[in-house]
């Protein structure tokens, strides 16, 4: 069942990859328009890149576990109000290789149906820093309750960027933010 859930993610990604790419190349927002999530398809990034810009690097992971990825690292970076949002970006040689090989392992531990214990997660590496329990708007035993930190991810270039927020509307808006400063 879930690797059935898991192939249906991947052939919507694919199908609304096919989409993304017979549309314009305007990346260009405004209000009647979707955010792209997939960007510069031939660009090719490195950490450095990230560097540039401000990232902070709190942990390099290893990658032996994730398939065809040549680096993987969390940290976070400021956004416009200069507040710190976490990050956790995985590069792959190519986005076509990040897109076939990459995005299964990184809607696993994305959203509300995350996975986050070490024993189902596919790559167990980091998945402690993927958890998140501080939530001010619960109390009792839902406030110690574990959530997934990453909520939104886009593809930038060779780039998966995971996105933290307080909700979807704000994890995508800061996928959107650190994806714009990077070209």
């Amino acid at each position: 069942m879930r690797n059935n859930i898991l192939i249906m993610k991947k052939l919507l990604l694919l199908l609304f990859t096919i989409t993304l790419l017979n549309c314009s190349q305007e990346n260009e927002l405004n209000d009647d328009s979707e955010i792209e999530k997939i960007l510069n398809s031939d660009s090719t990034f490195t950490i450095e890149d990230f560097k540039n810009i401000g990232f902070k690097i709190n942990k390099e992971y290893d990658i032996t576990e994730l398939d065809e990825s040549t680096g993987a690292w969390f940290g976070f970076w400021k956004n416009n109000l200069n507040k710190p949002i976490d990050y956790e970006l995985r590069f792959y040689p190519s986005q076509q290789i990040a897109i076939d090989k990459g995005v299964s392992f990184t809607e696993e531990v994305i959203g509300e149906d995350a996975v986050l214990k070490k024993s189902t997660s596919s790559w167990k590496e980091g998945i402690q820093d993927r958890r998140s329990r501080n939530n001010s708007s619960m109390s009792g035993s839902e406030a110690n309750s574990v959530r997934a930190k990453y909520l939104d991810y886009f593809i930038n270039g060779n780039v998966i960027i995971l996105c933290s927020g307080l909700d979807l509307e704000y994890a995508t808006q800061n996928c959107s933010e650190l994806s714009s400063k990077i070209k």
